[in-house]
């Protein structure tokens, strides 16, 4: 008689898991995190599809998005990206940039300098200088020193890029206004505080930076009214 099969934990159930255990976490060494993360932290489900088509797992799209992305809009950052992935021929791989003309992607709407960026960053992986998945595996300090020799990739790209493409489940970006404002707001930190002050808060939620920083740009982006006790 054969066995039962043994069933597979799939992504989702794996998400899940995840989630459930930065929550307890949050609960433990951070109430005030907890409390705000409580309406958001099933929406923060991780999805394999991005929102411009190409998955998640491509990981040269996710990085070159980030570029595109750098101090813009989303819809600036996705019109471009579009006109960019015509210009391409359909894909944006690193096969794509080194072949398509400079001033083709600057009539895309990408400066110099992202066009520059784009450039290089095909180059360097087309000559094996920087190997994007072997990232998921070593210290994240190693990650960012590596990605940031690429011309202008600087700390922040890399860290979004760790976080939101490698999925790295610990990382938090001093760098970006959008979290620092988030934790002003909610632990009345002074205004533009020295970069240790929030990098000392955010040691706490520690193994789950990256989670507690999606629930810090949930809670800027949806601020939810506290019906506590009505």
């Amino acid at each position: 008689m054969k066995g039962k099969p043994k069933l597979k934990k799939t992504v989702g159930a794996n998400q899940k898991a995840t989630l459930s255990g930065a929550m307890l976490h949050l609960k433990k060494v951070d109430p005030v995190l907890y409390k705000a993360a409580l309406p958001h932290h099933e929406a923060l489900t991780l999805n394999d599809a991005h929102r411009r088509g190409y998955r998640r797992t491509n990981l040269f799209a996710a990085l070159a998005g980030s570029v595109v992305s750098q101090q813009l809009s989303t819809k600036a950052a996705d019109s471009i990206w579009e006109r960019l992935r015509l210009a391409c021929g359909g894909a944006v791989t690193p096969e794509a940039i080194i072949r398509v003309r400079a001033l083709s992607m600057r009539k895309a709407g990408l400066s110099n300098a992202k066009t520059k960026t784009l450039k290089e960053l095909a180059k360097a992986i087309r000559d094996k200088k920087l190997d994007l998945l072997a990232l998921r595996i070593v210290p994240e300090e190693e990650a960012i020193e590596r990605l940031s020799a690429v011309w202008g990739i600087g700390p922040w790209t890399a860290e979004m890029f760790l976080m939101f493409a490698l999925r790295r489940e610990d990382v938090f970006s001093a760098r970006d206004l959008g979290l620092i404002r988030a934790m002003e707001a909610l632990y009345a930190i002074p205004k533009d505080s020295k970069r240790e002050v929030y990098e000392a808060h955010a040691a706490r939620w520690a193994p789950h930076r990256t989670f507690a920083s999606r629930v810090l740009w949930r809670t800027r982006d949806t601020p939810v009214v506290d019906t506590a006790g009505a």
